[in-house]
Formats: C-alpha cells, structure tokens, sequence
C-alpha cells in the first residue's frame, strides 16, 4: 500500500528544516523545536490507539452541500458546499487523491478526497495500517479520537489527529469508507491556530462522504490557478 489517506499527511514541496529528535533518560523519543520547546514524538493515549470506539449519534451532510463528485475509482462520492469550496489543482505528486479544496473564507483550511482500489479487510485493518505509518512521518503525532460513525447511512471511520510536520502544526479531520474494491476518505486540515474557529466548517466538509456509483466519464472542472500548500504522498516503506 503506497497511498493512502497519507497523501493528506502533509509533507511541503518548499524547503523547512527538520526537527531535531532526542532520547530521554528513559527511552522516550522527543522532538526539539528552534523556539527551544519541545514534545514528545508521540503523545497519543495507548487506548486511543489501540481501540475504536462507536459513536451511536446519526451524522448527515449539511443541506448546503449541493454538488458531487464521484470517485474514477471505487463506488465513492463527496458532497461539498461550493459557495464554501473551491476545486484547486490536486498535487501531481499523488495519485490518490482525485480532488483537492480549498476554503473560500479561510485560505488555511484545506480538503482532499482520495480513493484507492485494495482490499482492506476492516476499517480496524487500515486504521492499524494508516497510523504507524503517520507515526513515521511526523516530527510529532498524537491521535485524539478515533471511532465508528454511520454518516449519510454508510458506516465511517472516523479520525481527529494532530500533528508536527517539519516545525508546523497541523489539526486533521478524517472520514474513511470502505467499499467493495477498496476504499475512499476525506480529509480536511488547517494549522493548530486556525483549528477551533474552523473546527465547524471541517466538520461539515468532512460529512459530505457518501456511497456513490463510480464516475464512468470525467468530469470537467474549473481549476483554481493558486493551489493550496501543497501535500505530497508519503510512500509506505518496502
């Protein structure tokens, strides 16, 4: 597996620094940031981890999510508000992702939608694949939620991360759905500062994730000019 909803893990194509990584006297692996603080690389509960929960409350998509697309690849599709929403030109880095957003009230706050043909057997089984794989990637990685939802009728896993990628901080949203050839997620981020006054809006970004016949023909779409940061896939090591 070489994609996943990782392609949402971002990686910037313009140059930041590394952070510096240390050992405490006790074998916990920390990160050092210039600013002289520091975290360690993984702060995520060990329940958190290890378990998922379910969320018995019915989510559906806002009625101001109007427009679909649907995924080229796997019977998956996204409503989304395009007052709200603006297409922008998808990484070319990725072949996972099939749609990229950017908010058009906040610059900062930015969405993908991706699918890939696997056969995961579980959401369980692409949970216990997609985290140690950010857990690699990220300078610092704490998973705060992680639980079972019935969204727009379809059963969801259901992801809120944080996460340190080469000195920034990143908050993620994140709806995956699998379907008989594979799977299809949402994703939607923004910096740790913008996170609680967007947290609303991601939300209903993130609720647009339906089960759809997959798109036969393609459809033609305006593409912004000015693309968003742009995430790269992370590679699944061999």
């Amino acid at each position: 597996m070489n994609k996943l909803i990782l392609s949402a893990f971002i990686i910037f194509s313009f140059s930041l620094k590394a952070q510096i990584k240390a050992m405490t006297e006790d074998g916990k692996e920390v990160v050092l940031f210039e600013n002289k603080t520091w975290k360690f690389v993984n702060e995520s509960d060990a329940k958190t981890l290890e378990t998922i929960t379910s969320n018995e409350q019915s989510f559906e998509k806002s009625k101001e999510s109007t427009f679909v697309v649907k995924s080229k690849n796997v019977d998956g599709g996204f409503y989304y508000n395009p007052k709200k929403w603006k297409i922008v030109k998808a990484p070319n880095t990725s072949t996972f992702v099939e749609y990229a957003f950017n908010n058009n009230s906040n610059s900062a706050v930015y969405g993908l939608f991706g699918s890939e043909i696997l056969p995961v057997q579980s959401l369980k089984n692409l949970k216990d694949i997609l985290i140690p794989n950010i857990q690699r990637n990220a300078d610092y990685f704490r998973l705060k939620n992680s639980e079972y939802r019935m969204i727009n009728n379809i059963k969801v896993l259901h992801l809120e991360y944080s996460a340190n990628v080469k000195g920034l901080d990143f908050e993620y949203i994140a709806n995956l759905y699998l379907t008989s050839t594979g799977y299809t997620s949402i994703s939607v981020y923004t910096y740790a500062n913008q996170y609680e006054a967007s947290k609303k809006e991601m939300e209903d970004f993130a609720n647009g994730i339906v089960k759809a016949d997959k798109e036969k023909e393609t459809i033609v779409e305006v593409i912004e000019s000015s693309d968003p940061l742009p995430p790269k896939s992370i590679k699944k090591p061999k």
